[in-house]
């Protein structure tokens, strides 16, 4: 059959047969509208190329699919029926359908993005739904079952599109250092998809699951992974620029809400896809949803710009022209920081800022984005939970957890413990002084 390629700047060229399902999926609308949603929110304030989408992301994902349902094919042919690959390749695709504008920055005010995307999935009136049922009766139900957080699943597939080590972070940990130009997203990609094996986990001759695992030829490879992903949080998911302006989208969405409850002209004024501020309830707003993106996102709060709400105006004005942040760490026991909290919030209204609007914090516990953590080591072990590799003179069942593997002792310094970073943010015309109430040195 004949191919449509889509060039693409990681993989050269992503071929899709011409008029297959999988074509029509990527031209439903649901997917096409991730082309104006942003992979990394406002990345792109802190680096200028960071502005890829979530629709790149997606191809780039459904391409690595595509060549780990090859390899698995040749490899272990037993464990996947034509329905598997193509659930498999459907929910490559869609992982991320149920986005709001810049991605994750939203998800405190429109909600989860995951629970989105299958509500899209589910919905016999989405053109998603309807092609996937056109396919496959069931197919809808699979994909959402490799999807959901508790579903019947086999372990081993949901951990490819979901896991410690999934094809969803290969693709977007090379993409963004691509694009942010941070250069840690260089690991050996081919060698993972390549070497990867499904194995039986036996404990006391009785059979516990499949999982996902790799040989011990290939843990240099899966170092350099979890490495890059580390560094990726550090330097670019968890930037205290881009983490600043994306918490300011927050506060200004907080503002609007308000408003819009105590004023019912001003509620009439958003614009129509930006009602769901309001109201998120998906059964009735899936027009709304389609139209709302970024774009949308971002107009709005420009016309906010020229609001009557003093603070709205002021926030929207900060945002738009990349000024009027400054941050700080905390550090200090909690009452200290207690304490120190207060003296600021007393400042602030002294000089007239509304400590609601003009202080907030950002905790790195809250990030969407995570280095790798082996807390799962102690406890039940899964293809989802646990990066694993595999060899027969290994002792016991012959597995083993990444960071405990021989020869990669490296690993342990950033996974055996991972602090907690509290930054605060607040007007920065007053950062020195507030530095000052802020600082260690002020008891």
């Amino acid at each position: 059959m004949a191919l449509k390629f889509f060039r693409d700047p990681l993989y050269d060229y992503i071929p899709i047969e011409k008029d297959s399902w999988l074509l029509d999926l990527i031209n439903t609308p649901e997917v096409q509208r991730l082309r104006y949603v942003s992979q990394l929110g406002l990345a792109h304030f802190t680096y200028p190329g960071a502005t890829h989408s979530r629709f790149s992301h997606s191809l780039g994902v459904l391409r690595l699919m595509q060549e780990c349902i090859s390899h698995l094919r040749n490899t272990y042919p037993k464990y996947l029926n034509k329905l598997d690959e193509e659930a498999l390749l459907a929910a490559s695709l869609l992982h991320d359908i149920g986005h709001f504008p810049l991605s994750h920055v939203t998800e405190e005010v429109f909600g989860s993005h995951e629970d989105n995307g299958i509500h899209i999935i589910n919905d016999p009136k989405s053109t998603v739904n309807k092609i996937l049922r056109k396919r496959a009766s069931s197919l809808p139900s699979k994909v959402v079952a490799l999807l959901a957080k508790q579903s019947t699943a086999p372990l081993w597939q949901k951990s490819l599109i979901s896991s410690q080590l999934d094809i969803d972070r290969l693709d977007y940990l090379r993409r963004d250092s691509l694009y942010s130009g941070a250069g840690y997203g260089h690991f050996d990609c081919f060698r993972i998809l390549h070497t990867m094996q499904l194995k039986e986990k036996v404990v006391e001759n009785r059979r516990k699951d499949t999982f996902v695992v790799w040989p011990d030829k290939s843990k240099y490879a899966i170092e350099e992974y979890i490495f890059s992903r580390f560094y990726m949080y550090q330097s670019v998911y968890y930037h205290h620029t881009t983490k600043g302006f994306e918490g300011l989208v927050r506060i200004i969405l907080k503002r609007a809400i308000e408003l819009c409850r105590k004023n019912r002209a001003f509620a009439k004024k958003l614009l129509p896809p930006m009602k769901l501020i309001l109201n998120s309830k998906q059964d009735e707003s899936q027009k709304a949803f389609l139209a709302l993106t970024d774009h949308i996102l971002l107009s709005q709060i420009s016309l906010w710009r020229n609001a009557k709400d003093k603070v709205l105006k002021d926030l929207s004005e900060r945002l738009l022209s990349r000024n009027g942040l400054g941050w700080d760490e905390i550090p200090g026991i909690h009452l200290e920081t207690h304490n120190k909290i207060h003296k600021v919030v007393d400042y602030l209204k002294k000089k007239g800022f509304d400590q609601n609007y003009y202080f907030f914090g950002d905790d790195t516990k809250t990030t969407a984005y995570k280095p790798y953590s082996s807390a799962a080591s102690s406890g039940e072990q899964s293809s989802v939970n646990s990066i694993m590799l595999f060899d027969n003179r290994w002792p016991e069942t012959g597995f083993c957890e990444i960071s405990e593997v021989p020869g990669l002792q490296r690993i342990k310094a950033i996974v055996s413990s991972q602090t907690s970073t509290l930054r605060y943010y607040f007007p920065k015309e007053h950062a020195k002084e507030i530095k000052a109430l802020l600082s260690p040195n002020n008891k």
